[in-house]
């Protein structure tokens, strides 16, 4: 049978984080807030009352379709789009249908690093349309569902993309940066498990060669047919996208080699059970009836919001890290996901080039090699102890004690080797655990800390432990190389881990000959 390939596409909502309603004075609160506290009679639909477009968040929408290259619309307008539910109070939605704020961009992700590989996907944006969040439904242990209005009105923008999503790694990597965009933009905090970003995805399963994509659009060859698309809903995390995904692949194509239809259905997606089930048939825009939001009028996008300006955004910075600082693509990629990370690893680099240029030990090393090493050091030590253990005290970068000249000052204790890595962990145990912002070479001096390379010091050391393992020295004479990796960790040991090691080696090997 034909191979069969997946056609992937994502719709992306985000809740802005302006201070009022989409079309309301009503305040954008959180869901901290108690049921029904932030609503009106605008957000409940009595009869009467009129929209009002919050400008703020025109604004925040603009900056979302430029981060993501799209063509910002000369007009635009909103749309009154039909279904009856719950959640939704008039019986409609203000959304966008044919002319949204933005159209026809793209997000790549080139450098983002992904399994130990660097997808060279560019992901094509169909739309960028701002509207209404509906009602939060709260369903009760006897079967009852309450209504809070709170959310309803929230401004909400829908960010579509083009069905040319390969695979669920790579959709899941497009949902992360997207949430990346978002928090640079400080437009949202984009928190999937608070609902304020949410991700319903279309999937189908087509045969290979048998169909293009041009943009939006996916063309069949010769008199081939499409499969229809389901479209997943309830993905509530990113692991959440990738695997659910995952099982859709699966179920469509065991379907379809078995002689099945796939119907065009909205599946609902049960984390627990990792499977999706059938809510519904899916609707077309024919049944929403779109038409004009006459009390609204059409508007000038970039005339009402005329100043946009963006930040430096998270795959320029990824690819900046790279090539300024000489990160590895994986370290730029983590210290590139937060802008708060971001921004005290900027401070951490020009600090520690001060620090190591001013040192006896490093200032005259080449620069090119010093760059590449004090990357990889800084890069390992932000990445992975000094992330390791603020993940383990629950500690936000934007609370973190610890300075970026006092975290450089350790780094470059250490490449100086001034410190080794054992007590370098200690130090920065100290400092994390104080309640001020501590000097690292203060620590160091006062504990002890410093690395040991005093050789009549240190030949003392040695010769104690000859004495004690006259065994193991034997082994070694005998021509058991390794042996000495464990004379050297005795060694280390009664030092502490304070030993430089490379002189406790060759005081080793002198004394056993």
């Amino acid at each position: 049978m034909t191979k069969l390939i997946p056609v992937i596409g994502l719709e992306v909502h985000v809740e802005l984080n302006t201070k009022s309603k989409m079309f309301c004075s009503c305040a954008n609160g959180s869901e901290k807030d108690p049921s029904n506290t932030n609503i009106c009679e605008v957000c409940l639909a009595h009869p009467g009352t009129l929209p009002v477009p919050n400008l703020e968040a025109l604004h925040s929408t603009i900056k979302i379709a430029k981060a993501l290259n799209c063509q910002i619309a000369e007009i635009s307008k909103f749309d009154r789009k039909h279904y009856f539910y719950p959640d939704l109070p008039k019986g409609y939605q203000i959304s966008q249908y044919d002319q949204p704020i933005g159209s026809h961009g793209y997000l790549d992700l080139q450098f983002i690093n992904v399994k130990n590989d660097r997808p060279s996907a560019k992901i094509g944006i169909t739309r960028v349309h701002l509207e209404e969040d509906t009602a939060k439904l709260l369903h009760d242990k006897n079967g009852n569902t309450l209504i809070d209005f709170n959310r309803a009105g929230v401004p909400l923008v829908e960010i579509v993309s083009d069905p040319n999503i390969n695979n669920p790694v790579e959709a899941k990597a497009y949902c992360q940066e997207l949430q990346a965009i978002f928090r640079y933009l400080d437009v949202s905090n984009a928190d999937m498990e608070k609902g304020q970003m949410r991700c319903e995805a279309n999937i189908s399963m087509q045969e290979e060669g048998k169909f293009i994509i041009e943009g939006s659009i996916i063309k069949t060859v010769g008199d081939y047919k499409l499969n229809n698309k389901v479209e997943l809903k309830n993905i509530n995390s990113f692991r959440a996208v990738e695997k659910a995904l995952e099982y859709e692949i699966a179920r469509q194509t065991k379907l379809l080699q078995d002689g099945g239809i796939q119907g065009p259905e909205t599946r609902g997606w049960n984390d627990e059970k990792g499977e999706s089930y059938v809510q519904r048939v899916k609707e077309t825009s024919a049944d929403y009836r779109y038409f004009p939001e006459p009390d609204i009028p059409v508007f000038e996008p970039l005339k009402l919001c005329p100043e946009v300006i963006l930040p430096e955004l998270p795959g320029a910075k990824r690819q900046r890290f790279f090539e300024e600082y000489g990160f590895s693509y994986a370290d730029a990629d983590l210290l590139t996901q937060n802008k708060y990370w971001s921004g005290y690893t900027e401070n951490v680099m020009t600090e520690l080039n001060e620090w190591t240029d001013s040192m006896p030990e490093t200032k005259s090393e080449d620069s090119i090699y010093k760059k590449k090493e004090l990357a990889k050091l800084a890069g390992g030590w932000l990445t992975t102890k000094l992330m390791g253990a603020m993940s383990e005290r629950k500690i936000d970068i934007r609370i973190l004690k610890i300075s970026a000249e006092n975290f450089a000052e350790l780094i470059t204790l250490i490449y100086a080797k001034r410190v080794n890595s054992t007590n370098a962990q200690k130090i920065l145990t100290e400092m994390l655990d104080a309640d001020t912002d501590k000097d690292p070479t203060h620590i160091m001096e006062e504990k002890g800390y410093g690395q040991v390379s005093d050789e009549n010091k240190l030949e003392e050391i040695v010769l104690e432990v000859i004495k004690n393992y006259p065994a193991q020295v034997e082994q070694f004479k005998s021509g058991k190389e390794p042996i000495i990796k464990f004379l050297l960790g005795m060694v280390m040991k009664a030092t502490e881990g304070s030993a430089d090691p490379i002189v406790a080696e060759k005081i080793l090997r002198d004394k056993i000959k």
